[in-house]
């Protein structure tokens, strides 16, 4: 068992609430847009650092403006030495190629016993570079929050953002035990889901459940627009908008992803590649018993895979309810929900080519189904 196992093992959320660990007084958030901006806010509606010392940089004037206006931090600096002075808590939320330089130029003016950490979204490079980086007595622990969204920027930020999302650590064999247990709590007040992970095995969970769809998402948008005619956004149907929607992410920021973690997304291109051309394969020689057992492996894998902390698709029941396209319609369908004390685990709305209406596709716990159907019955709701 590696040490990063040990260490998740034994500082469990619930000991370290237990024991009352001390928390972090002041925190230096670097990158106050969508991610950095989501923290500040976070932190805010839960009172979390006490006297309200959260101090902000970023390389935006606007945009730290911003993040000071909204509240996502109490004190703007005007530069990374102010940002970090004194601070016992310092969160990258920088783009990943970034984050080395960021922290080599920090490192001078941290205190002794200072915790860095960051959001990047790939981890083993970032890790290995930084510990490169002589910076005795500042203890760095690399982290990702699997949250986000295709906007970008303060505007997008959200208190709620990281609220029940997965947030993984990535401690080495050299990371400080009491460190991690802080940044474990602080992150847990946050209501988020810690996880701990190797930082390789870290990149190549993600090439597959992240940046391999970010590739096939944005591949098929191209490939769909260059042939097919004009009508192609009228005639798309639900599934397409749904494999399609990571399509609108900034490039730019998934060129920085891509070449970070290369060698572990290309490993997982050229397996799915071949995985598909079984499927070619498959309807080519009209294998249809080959290629039923292959959509019937995906079906149940995808039934039994978390939509969220705690609940799995298989233990949900979908709802399909028509509704007209005008204002407050979903409104008074979840609201309806919400009275009868009803929660809403997953939602999607597909609308009518032809317009005028859509569907709701809405799910709630197995149990909740059957008054789920009757209150919205009442209401006049047809459910399928």
């Amino acid at each position: 068992m590696h040490s990063y196992e040990r260490l998740f093992k034994t500082l469990t959320a619930e000991k370290l609430t237990a024991e009352k660990t001390e928390g972090f007084h002041r925190i230096a958030i670097i990158g106050t847009g969508l991610m950095g901006g989501s923290l500040g806010l976070a932190l805010a509606a839960k009172a979390e650092v006490p006297g309200g010392e959260v101090f902000g940089f970023d390389r935006d004037p606007e945009c730290l403006r911003q993040a000071l206006a909204s509240g996502a931090v109490t004190h703007a600096a005007s530069d990374l030495q102010q940002a970090v002075n004194h601070a016992d808590l310092v969160v990258l939320a920088t783009p990943v190629e970034t984050i080395p330089m960021i922290f080599a130029e920090i490192v001078p003016h941290l205190q002794q016993g200072t915790v860095v950490t960051d959001i990047g979204s790939t981890k083993k490079e970032i890790v290995e570079a930084i510990s490169k980086i002589p910076a005795d007595g500042i203890h760095f622990i690399g982290g990702h929050p699997l949250a986000g969204s295709e906007r970008q920027g303060i505007d997008a930020a959200s208190p709620s953002l990281y609220a029940g999302a997965f947030w993984i650590l990535t401690p080495t064999d050299n990371s400080d035990v009491g460190s991690y247990g802080k940044l474990v709590r602080f992150l847990t007040d946050l209501d988020a889901q810690v996880l701990s992970l190797d930082p390789a095995r870290h990149d190549a969970s993600l090439a597959l459940s992240s940046h391999l769809p970010q590739l096939i998402s944005s591949t098929l948008m191209a490939f769909a627009s260059e042939v097919s005619s004009a009508g192609l956004p009228l005639l798309a149907a639900g599934g397409f908008r749904d494999m399609t929607r990571l399509a609108s992410s900034p490039s730019s920021l998934w060129i920085e992803i891509v070449k970070q973690n290369r060698h572990a997304i290309m490993q997982m291109m050229l397996r799915f590649s071949e995985a598909f051309q079984q499927r070619h394969r498959q309807i080519e020689n009209a294998d249809w018993e080959s290629l039923k057992s292959a959509l019937d492996e995906g079906k149940l894998a995808r039934d039994n895979m978390a939509s969220k902390p705690g609940v799995r698709d298989g233990e949900l029941v979908e709802l399909v309810i028509e509704i007209p396209d005008r204002p407050g319609a979903l409104a008074e369908v979840t609201t309806t929900l919400g009275e009868a004390r009803i929660n809403i685990e997953d939602l999607a709305i597909v609308h009518s080519p032809e317009g005028g209406r859509g569907v709701i596709h809405l799910f709630v716990g197995d149990q909740a189904s059957t008054a789920a159907r009757h209150v919205l019955g009442d209401k006049g709701f047809v459910v399928a």
